[in-house]
């Protein structure tokens, strides 16, 4: 039995309302959870209320309000001390601006995190693939563990070389990996995925060797100045970290947001591809490195949280499908609500 064009219409009608309801349900619920978590102290040895939305919700009026005055000049700008103090002192005030930017990377970091996994998943056309196979969190943990061993307590204010040695020693391991599997692939292809994954987890295991034997290396104290960095417990949310944190997401998420209708042409078969005159290995090339630095960016500053790279796509290709511009907005809406969670 055929349907008329009226009732396909009506099923194209219908199916997107749905799909849009879900949208902006998925949207609240999220960002509901941000709100939450601003109203707690993270880090509250010192206090004994754990849940504090009215002391908070003060304090970020006030930023705004002095925003505002110092934007326009206004009398209130100079009366800083004041207001603050109104407010609950310098802790309170201050205390929940540092609240703001670390719940804001969480949300960022878990949203890279997520969709660089559907990326992932969608050009190896593999479920279990994940930017860890092209040795990311491996580059990162040399990266940490090297920062440690050279300045020690010291590691925490040195931020930029930080920056510097997990960046580069996760360049070296992609570009490894990306030039082993395409040489181990076939002239023909150019590209295979066994063979990439193959060399991402022989040179992952290489270089997870020598972060092993310098953890083993490491002072007592040292060895937890690691675990605080590598495990995300302490995360810096000073200005400068800010701005490099958002500057390296914003690079890295926004060539995959604009060309996201395109990213389902990678999930397709190259015989498909070819015949239908379509070129996959830039926008393949593109999705790896993209997904490398975003991966690589919030695991330095949220430490190792790759495993929502493996389970939010998986999960939301069987709920909204393998439509990878609808994969993409669910991947950072969930992937963000989790990490909050999770940190939470």
């Amino acid at each position: 039995m055929q349907l008329r064009k009226e009732e396909l219409r009506q099923s194209w009608k219908t199916d997107q309302k749905k799909q849009r309801k879900r949208f902006w349900i998925t949207l609240g619920v999220v960002f509901v959870l941000f709100l939450l978590c601003l109203c707690f102290r993270y880090h509250a040895y010192d206090y004994d209320d754990k849940f504090c939305p009215v002391e908070y919700a003060k304090s970020f009026a006030l930023a705004i309000r002095l925003l505002f005055a110092r934007i326009f000049d206004t009398p209130l700008w100079y009366q800083k001390d004041a207001a603050i103090a109104a407010v609950g002192g310098d802790v309170s005030y201050y205390g929940a601006l540092a609240q703001l930017r670390l719940v804001l990377m969480t949300f960022v970091a878990g949203a890279a995190v997520s969709l660089s996994g559907a990326i992932f998943q969608t050009a190896y056309r593999n479920p279990m693939a994940s930017p860890n196979i092209i040795g990311a969190s491996a580059g990162v943990g040399l990266g940490n563990v090297v920062v440690v061993m050279l300045y020690s307590a010291a590691c925490f204010d040195h931020i930029l070389l930080r920056y510097q040695y997990c960046y580069g020693f996760t360049a070296l391991c992609v570009l490894l990996v990306l030039l082993l599997g395409k040489i181990a692939g076939s002239k023909r292809e150019n590209y295979s995925i066994m063979d990439m994954i193959m060399a991402g987890s022989v040179i992952s295991q290489i270089v997870n060797v020598f972060t092993m034997y310098f953890m083993y290396n490491l002072e007592d104290e040292d060895l937890v100045l690691y675990e605080l960095i590598s495990l995300g417990t302490y995360i810096d949310t000073s200005a400068l970290s800010m701005v490099i944190f958002m500057s390296v997401m914003a690079i890295s998420l926004l060539p995959v947001l604009l060309m996201r209708y395109r990213f389902n042409a990678i999930g397709m078969d190259k015989a498909e591809t070819t015949s239908l005159g379509i070129s996959t290995r830039g926008l393949r090339l593109v999705g790896q490195l993209c997904g490398a630095v975003m991966v690589t960016c919030a695991t330095i500053h949220c430490g190792q949280v790759g495993m929502i790279s493996l389970v939010i796509p998986y999960i939301l290709r069987r709920v909204v499908g393998s439509d990878f511009r609808r994969l993409a907005v669910y991947s950072i809406l969930i992937g963000g609500g989790l990490l909050m969670m999770c940190r939470l």
